[in-house]
């Protein structure tokens, strides 16, 4: 009997040799509280929550949407540019750059992470594509590690705090003992989880450090705008041009333009000529051809829109967004015994705070309060007028 026909008959599936997958922990727990209905306090997913506890809608993206409604006649639905739409790229690429000219080679993709796959593989390719070590500090974004591991390269760990606090010691030794050209994932401002990012000294000192190896950085930038204006939220990129650090920039559209379920984001690299700036476009339309072609375009143009009509509000909006944020950090300061405050006092939606995962446990089946074990929360998902009582089923399980 042919091996096709006994495999049939006997009832063989080759699904059988797939391993059983772990449910993604963070979607899992998110999960369940979404389950549980809407009185629970949820401080899971990264989303930047209104007061009801629905996902924020900017009103700047609203007026863009209305405008790219009004205009629906003239709005293309074929298919894209493999790079994505110039405008969408060019309005991003000022975000990153502000006014200097130099060569910005880009493309859109679907969402940061999808970004943040792409540069992985450009500097994969860059560096020879053969056991390429990649620095990732951490804690890290859940899925930073996952995302370098699919990407082929060598995770290489290094300790981003030290006594609480946010550290380049820890990338410097980890740097300095590869002995080889390395790659480095480096968060740009609102760190994910801690909220803890370097200060201006730190990065001066990492960056003279780096200019000593052989390394090429990939900047993550998720959060523009949410720790101050976006154009000194974007400082640290040009701290790196300046430097003559090979850079490359992943950007999400996700948090700042509130449209999370339209998967958008920009990969950047900083090229040092026009001829290496079509190269490196060339290499990420051919990347990008082979994960899923090119990116969803609706996201992209209202980015566009937003900042070619609408740019005073969504600054307005973000301006909004900090002061909240700032206000709920405040609340949960003061409402929280001391031993938390350091965990607190850093910038955006983000913080882990210090509980065990027996205390997030409690918090999950005494409290109905759904956090991820680790005790990271969405500062920016919990409606101010429940900070206080969150505070108080905190203490429950003290």
């Amino acid at each position: 009997m042919p091996f096709f026909l006994y495999n049939h008959c006997m009832g063989y599936s080759y699904f059988s040799a797939l391993p059983i997958p772990k449910p993604d922990p963070l979607f899992a727990i998110a999960a369940e509280a979404q389950a549980a209905g809407p009185t629970v306090i949820n401080g899971t997913l990264g989303i930047y929550m209104d007061e009801d506890g629905k996902p924020l809608v900017l009103p700047s993206v609203k007026l863009a949407v209305a405008d790219l409604q009004e205009n629906l006649q003239t709005f293309s639905f074929s298919y894209p540019p493999l790079n994505g739409l110039p405008d969408f790229r060019e309005t991003v690429t000022r975000l990153l750059i502000g006014e200097r000219t130099i060569h910005v080679a880009s493309i859109a993709s679907t969402g940061g992470t999808g970004a943040l796959a792409i540069n992985l593989r450009l500097l994969k390719m860059m560096l020879g594509d053969r056991d390429v070590p990649m620095i990732v500090p951490t804690p890290a974004w859940a899925n930073h590690l996952p995302v370098c591991k699919w990407a082929g390269l060598s995770i290489v760990e290094a300790p981003y705090l030290e006594n609480g606090k946010a550290s380049i010691a820890g990338i410097v030794d980890v740097a300095k003992k590869i002995g080889k050209p390395f790659g480095l994932l480096l968060q740009v401002g609102c760190h994910n989880p801690t909220g803890l990012d370097l200060d201006d000294e730190q990065t001066a000192m990492l960056i003279a450090e780096l200019k000593k190896l052989s390394c090429i950085i990939l900047l993550d930038f998720a959060y523009q705008g949410f720790k101050e204006e976006p154009e000194q939220d974007a400082v640290l990129i040009g701290k790196c041009i300046d430097a003559g650090l090979t850079t490359l920039v992943t950007w999400s559209a996700s948090k700042n333009h509130s449209i999370y379920g339209l998967r958008t984001g920009l990969a950047a690299a900083i090229a040092s000529s026009e001829e290496e700036k079509k190269t490196v476009d060339g290499n990420y339309s051919t990347i990008t051809r082979g994960l899923h072609s090119a990116a969803p375009t609706f996201g992209q143009a209202i980015v566009a829109t937003v900042q070619k009509k609408f740019s005073k509000q969504w600054r307005d909006d973000l301006r909004s967004a900090r002061l909240l944020m700032k206000r709920k950090r405040e609340l949960l300061i003061h409402n929280l015994p001391d031993s938390f405050h350091a965990s607190l006092r850093g910038y955006g939606m983000f913080a882990i705070l210090p509980l065990t995962e027996p205390q997030v446990t409690r918090l999950k089946v005494e409290e109905q309060v759904f956090l991820p074990l680790d005790g990271r929360i969405n500062i920016a998902g919990i409606p101010e007028k429940r900070i206080r009582e969150l505070c108080g089923k905190i203490a429950r399980v003290m």
